[in-house]
């Protein structure tokens, strides 16, 4: 009964601390850098290669950052794993496993509904504007991937599990 207490409460534990790191993320979302960005480009009144070093000097902190913070959560991992009992391991992954998939859920929740608001919006816009707001989103989509294969290529050999990200 005891260890079923333990394993209980390190569970709420788990799903608390992924909560409230989820909410952190969604929070410091990148959405709002790109006006951020803009803004102090105008003000600066920047060049292309002055804007193109700025965005390289940024991305490689913000990829560092996602590294160091993928480190911290496997290790924290398996140091809570290295605690288990070989009884409690398989609970401990049954947990792991829900939090992958409620967390894929979500996420397909924000894409649907980032989609809805896509088209939403593309109906307020005048043709013109329509196409350049394409132009856009697939600047942004293209600048996003390379962000995430600069941050996968940087993670090294040792990749996370699913449930880390």
């Amino acid at each position: 009964m005891m260890a079923r207490s333990k394993v209980i409460l390190l569970a709420s534990f788990l799903l608390t601390f992924a909560a409230g790191t989820s909410l952190g993320l969604l929070i410091s979302w990148p959405r709002s850098q790109p006006s951020r960005r803009s803004r102090l480009w105008r003000e600066l009144n920047l060049s292309e290669e002055q804007r193109n070093q700025m965005r390289e000097i940024w991305s490689e902190v913000m990829g560092s950052r996602r590294e160091n913070r993928r480190a911290l959560v496997w290790e924290r991992d398996e140091a809570i794993v290295a605690l288990l009992t070989d009884e409690q391991r398989p609970q401990y992954e049954q947990i792991v496993q829900e939090y992958k998939r409620k967390t894929d859920e979500l996420s397909q929740e924000r894409q649907r509904r980032i989609q809805e608001a896509v088209e939403r919006t593309k109906q307020i816009l005048t043709p013109e504007q329509a196409g350049k707001y394409e132009e856009l989103r697939k600047q942004r989509t293209e600048r996003g991937r390379n962000r995430r294969d600069i941050g996968n290529n940087r993670a090294g050999n040792r990749a996370a599990p699913d449930s880390q990200e």
